[in-house]
């Protein structure tokens, strides 16, 4: 083979790699402000951020609701309920669709809220209104 032709076959590998990582790094970029939007989802307290790998007791301390008060939503008693059982084995336990059981969760949240005062959690506005502590560095 000879000089040109090795010289073509490497640039051609070398703009194959530069594509792929520009590829990667935006799928990255993608990947982190999916992310970001899902936090501020979670510190705003939106119920729409449950996911069906989520624990009773994870769902409790997140959204600020009494574990007894889902378990009862729920219909299961939390002695029947391992403390790290997910929605998705108590869906499965119960023999409900995953969806099912994330709804009637997301609603018992909501209910529980309209009878009782919230301790305001930081919404993304509050957060966004914080200076940073140093350049590249944000108060969370």
């Amino acid at each position: 083979m000879s000089e040109r032709a090795k010289l073509g076959v490497l640039c051609v590998l070398l703009l194959l790699a530069l594509g792929f990582t520009i590829v990667k790094v935006v799928d990255t970029f993608r990947a982190v402000r999916n992310l970001q939007m899902q936090n501020s989802g979670v510190r705003s307290g939106d119920v729409n951020t449950i996911r069906p790998w989520m624990t009773i007791q994870a769902i409790s301390l997140i959204y600020h609701v009494p574990e007894n008060y889902v378990y009862s939503s729920l219909d299961v008693s939390s002695a029947d309920v391992h403390h790290h059982e997910t929605l998705y084995e108590i869906a499965s336990r119960k023999r409900q669709s995953v969806d099912q059981v994330t709804h009637t969760v997301q609603r018992a949240i909501l209910t529980y809220r309209k009878g009782h005062r919230r301790i305001s959690t930081p919404t993304h506005t509050h957060l966004s209104a914080r200076k940073p502590l140093s350049p590249g560095r944000t108060v969370h």
